[in-house]
């Protein structure tokens, strides 16, 4: 495979939203893969800082008890930033991952797909990837697309 597009990014906190990329192939491919990566899933530590946070917010937003410490640890410990792509081709779906993976393939070629993706007999024309951003819980999220042909 050949890479032929590679872009980074970076998201802050609190992002949500879409984030597309058009990449206008030369010629005809029988094979594409698209890779997209990010770091800063979860919190590596719940921090005291990190609670109070998380517990002014819930206060300020919804005038209810504090809950335990307990509680608050496990809520932080299972927060997570969302990213998902989906693919088009010539303004088709052609696939979408919605896995909670760090790093995700999108396959196509004529005979196989990867997982949540369509079959395509030859893959030409415009590619148009998207991301899909549900959660940013950390700043300086770092992110890669790459999309490889043959």
């Amino acid at each position: 495979m050949k890479k032929i597009y590679e872009v980074c990014g970076s998201l802050n906190k609190g992002f949500v939203g879409q984030i597309s990329y058009t990449v206008c192939l030369d010629k005809e491919y029988q094979e594409m893969d698209i890779e997209f990566s990010f770091d800063k899933q979860r919190y590596t530590t719940v921090t005291e800082e990190l609670k109070k946070e998380i517990i002014e917010a819930c206060n300020g937003e919804y005038q209810n008890e504090i809950a335990t410490d307990e509680l608050i640890t496990s809520a932080i410990s299972n927060m997570k930033t969302e990213i998902h792509t989906i693919a088009y081709m010539n303004d088709e779906f052609i696939g979408g991952v919605h896995k909670q993976l760090t790093t995700r393939h999108m396959y196509f070629s004529p005979t196989e797909a990867s997982e949540g993706c369509i079959v395509q007999p030859s893959i030409n024309g415009v590619i148009k990837i998207t991301l899909l951003v549900f959660n940013v819980i950390l700043d300086d999220t770092n992110y890669k697309l790459k999309l490889s042909v043959k």
